[in-house]
């Protein structure tokens, strides 16, 4: 998932693109897909138009960035989407609890084919309701020039950064903290068969202040953090070489090459003798529960995710979320996708409710604070608790 929320504007009907099949008899209604997937928009209209000659169904593919309320707006007309591709997970809830999509026919695929993180990523309240495309996560990167090869645990990590730099990311995100939390035992919400257990908020445990300690100490103690410190700054310190380390993703790549800088890429060290897991962002596909058409709709969604996988990756380095699909040769040979293939498999989604939304904003405050030396980790940690359960109880009392 990136972390870039999913805010979108009607795309002028100009844009769309009326894929018609040929070589069979084509039926009177067509199906009219919306894709949120800007840079892979002329390949998956390719794979419309293949679709479409191999079935004889007419496809409209339209780009768009929807949000619930346009949706809601756009399938109560005559020619309203009959799916979505492409959405980020973390806003599927949002279109669940409107009542607006149908469940995943159980036939449909194997969870077991897919990586653990995306096939949570599809699940509400215990049921699945969307297909799992695409998968991303952050990671390390480092310095060649400064690091010949990549730490392996954290306390290796800091030892090398003290003497080369430092590493720094946005220490204020749970997006990027998630990791810390994780590896002391602590979470967001418990997950298990299928469901998120909201009334367990872990960000206010003993283990979550372990881990707001261990970040504060990165500031401190290690002087490399502090609260002003954002995404776009750690990456303009690490692109400059003032950094050793940077925590980033895919998206981050294009910007390092272009500027010369000596990189590479590793899973994330391991700390508190845990794996540090990273929160697993994943392009998911999605069937309208209005729609007439949603057999079909699953039909083209299955093709896309089994024959397009190769050129969405080639296209928008796009990591399949298809475990076998993984080992493509493409793939494998790349040592920067290698590395967020490894960082993936032991990533796991940020949850797929509702109430995630309450989480940001408290986290972040608190966090600039502790940073600022406004407050201590165990302050920081009860204050968020306190705000996140507030938040949620506010949220709730509304509908």
């Amino acid at each position: 998932m990136k972390k870039n929320r999913v805010i979108g504007v009607l795309a002028c009907l100009s844009l769309s693109v009326l894929l018609v099949g040929c070589g069979q008899q084509k039926k009177s209604d067509k199906l009219v897909i919306w894709s949120n997937m800007e840079v892979e928009a002329d390949t998956i209209k390719e794979y419309g138009e293949k679709w479409s000659k191999e079935t004889g169904y007419e496809i409209e593919i339209v780009h768009e960035t929807p949000d619930v309320q346009q949706f809601v707006q756009a399938t109560n007309s005559a020619s309203g989407p009959d799916a979505v591709i492409g959405i980020a997970n973390d806003q599927l809830a949002n279109y669940v609890t409107a009542g607006l999509v149908s469940e995943v026919p159980q036939e449909l695929f194997q969870d077991s084919d897919y990586v653990e993180a995306a096939v949570e990523a599809c699940y509400v309240d215990g049921k699945r309701y969307a297909a799992p495309l695409a998968v991303e996560t952050v990671t390390l990167f480092y310095n060649t020039d400064k690091v010949p090869s990549a730490p392996v645990t954290w306390e290796e990590l800091l030892q090398v950064a003290s003497e080369q730099g430092g590493i720094q990311f946005e220490a204020t995100s749970i997006y990027y903290d998630l990791g810390f939390v994780r590896a002391f035992d602590s979470y967001i919400f418990p997950y298990k068969d299928g469901e998120y257990d909201v009334n367990d908020l872990g960000l206010g445990n003993k283990g979550a202040v372990n881990a707001y300690e261990f970040i504060q100490s990165l500031a401190g103690e290690y002087g490399f953090l502090s609260a002003n410190v954002t995404s776009d700054i750690a990456k303009s310190n690490f692109q400059n070489g003032e950094t050793a380390f940077y925590i980033g993703g895919p998206w981050d790549v294009d910007g390092f090459t272009s500027a010369g800088t000596p990189f590479a890429v590793a899973p994330m060290p391991s700390l508190n003798n845990n794996n540090f897991v990273t929160p697993v962002g994943t392009q998911v596909s999605f069937v309208s529960k209005k729609s007439k058409k949603q057999d079909r709709a699953w039909d083209f969604i299955m093709y896309l995710m089994e024959k397009g996988a190769i050129d969405l990756y080639n296209v928008g380095a796009r990591i399949p979320a298809n475990i076998s699909l993984q080992q493509m040769e493409e793939i494998q040979s790349d040592e920067i996708s290698k590395a967020f293939v490894e960082q993936i498999n032991q990533g796991e989604p940020l949850p797929t409710v509702s109430e995630l939304g309450q989480v940001w904003t408290p986290y972040t405050n608190n966090m600039k604070a502790m940073l600022n030396g406004e407050i201590d980790a165990a302050t920081a940690a009860s204050n968020i608790e306190k705000q996140i359960k507030e938040g949620i109880e506010l949220m709730n009392s509304g509908r």
